[in-house]
């Protein structure tokens, strides 16, 4: 089927809420608009591949096996790892969009065990995917959020909500726990680009998840925001802007993320002072 083609059927089915023929391979499809993540194309990428695969995993229209073939495919060279490394370069869509697939398939795995459901996934399976995420995170360096005429790549959002479902897997453990945390404050620290597209609010409900899980207490949190005290500031500007302008960013989505929620008063204090610390300049101007 022709891009074209393919694109006018995606459109009538969606439009159809996803009311999809008996005739067509779902599995088939699936592995078919893999591909559809890596276009420029913002529509066929975003509202019509996207939404195809996340409709069929969520409504359990692939099997178990299905699922599993679909996950070790989006782990690939040929998906999440592919170039990167690049920057600003047409590939982010495709390593981006996959995070978020890869991130689906977590949820209904997550989903699937909370309803006492059969696994969809090994602990093998979880535990592997779980460090080639991290191992992506680390290395993305194309944190564009939206780009003009091809749409959104948001690496570090789409990698913050896939984060999110890891952190409610039960086959993980507090060392995958802290280790999601040691990613989350290298990528929110990045001093060669300013994120303007609400990356911190997404990668802050990775944090809120981390802090809701009983192998986690209000000291590794805190821990952890202290840890922010011991970053070494960029001396050279840019840099140093763009590095003060995300931390801060950060921790104030954090800050008010956790006050919401009403959680234990130390975690706010600990955030206030490693926020007063950086901006100790302009507070003696109060």
């Amino acid at each position: 089927m022709s891009d074209k083609n393919l694109k006018s059927k995606l459109i009538e089915w969606k439009e159809n809420d996803w009311n999809i023929p008996e005739e067509v391979n779902k599995y088939e499809l699936a592995l078919e608009l893999m591909d559809g993540l890596k276009s420029t194309d913002p529509i066929l990428r975003d509202e019509l591949s996207l939404s195809f695969l996340w409709t069929v995993i969520d409504e359990e229209m692939l099997s178990k096996s299905e699922v599993s073939n679909l996950l070790k495919l989006a782990l690939s060279e040929e998906h999440l790892f592919h170039k990167l490394g690049s920057i600003e370069d047409d590939s982010v869509f495709n390593r981006s969009f996959t995070a978020l697939i890869i991130g689906a398939m977590i949820g209904y795995h997550n989903d699937m065990l909370e309803e006492e459901e059969q696994a969809i996934l090994s602990k093998t399976e979880v535990v592997e995917a779980f460090h080639k995420v991290m191992e992506y995170f680390k290395k993305e360096r194309d944190v564009r959020g939206y780009v003009d005429v091809k749409g959104w790549a948001h690496s570090a959002a789409h990698t913050g909500d896939t984060l999110a479902n890891f952190a409610v897997c039960i086959e993980l453990d507090k060392e995958h726990m802290l280790e999601i945390l040691e990613g989350i404050r290298e990528k929110v620290t990045i001093d060669y680009y300013v994120y303007k597209n609400v990356e911190a609010e997404r990668i802050t409900s990775t944090i809120m998840y981390i802090s809701k899980r009983d192998d986690i207490n209000d000291e590794d949190i805190i821990e952890w925001i202290r840890s922010f005290n011991d970053l070494e500031q960029p001396k050279d500007n840019p840099q140093y802007h763009n590095f003060i302008e995300n931390v801060k960013n950060f921790l104030r989505s954090m800050y008010f993320r956790f006050k919401v929620k009403g959680v234990d008063s130390e975690i706010l204090n600990e955030i206030e002072k490693v926020l007063n610390k950086i901006n100790e300049r302009f507070n003696k101007f109060i």
